[in-house]
């Protein structure tokens, strides 16, 4: 079985990045986009988050919520990303769930590589959507890894 550890050396090699655990959350961005890694011990998973927006458009189109919504229908452990709005904040957030029991270590890069490009197809299209609605600035704005909260993981 892949241990979270295992799973963040082989992401780290492939970024040529140090990455480690503080807390059991890695926090690291790749361009100027964050991402939250977190050891979900009580169910044996790795938990991916990005920030994809500060909030949704004042006034989102009927397509916009419809994706949001077909997004968030699917089940996520198998690695399968989703989007979700932190109540408190309202930012909006990608997140994965990889399952360690079934996890390759040499597939996570890859994964991550998914998820990533997934975050970043998410973001440009709020982005569209705001730039169309005024009144909500662009995630872009907020893109760094204080954007999360206090204990190092946006709140999915």
């Amino acid at each position: 079985m892949t241990t979270a550890q295992d799973a963040l050396s082989a992401l780290a090699s492939s970024l040529g990045m140090v990455l480690e655990f503080q807390d059991g959350t890695c926090d690291l961005c790749v361009g100027d986009q964050p991402f939250s890694i977190r050891e979900d011990d009580l169910h044996g998973r790795l938990v991916l988050s990005a920030l994809v927006a500060d909030d949704l458009p004042d006034e989102p189109s009927r397509a916009l919520v419809c994706d949001l919504l077909d997004l968030g229908f699917g089940m996520m452990e198998d690695g399968t990303p989703a989007v979700g709005r932190d109540p408190e904040t309202g930012f909006l957030a990608a997140f994965a769930f990889f399952p360690l029991a079934t996890l390759s270590a040499a597939e996570f890069p890859d994964a991550f590589g998914k998820f990533a490009a997934f975050a970043a197809t998410l973001a440009e299209r709020l982005d569209r959507e705001s730039v169309a609605s005024p009144g909500v600035s662009p995630a872009s704005g907020i893109r760094t890894p204080s954007a999360f909260g206090a204990d190092g993981f946006l709140a999915v």
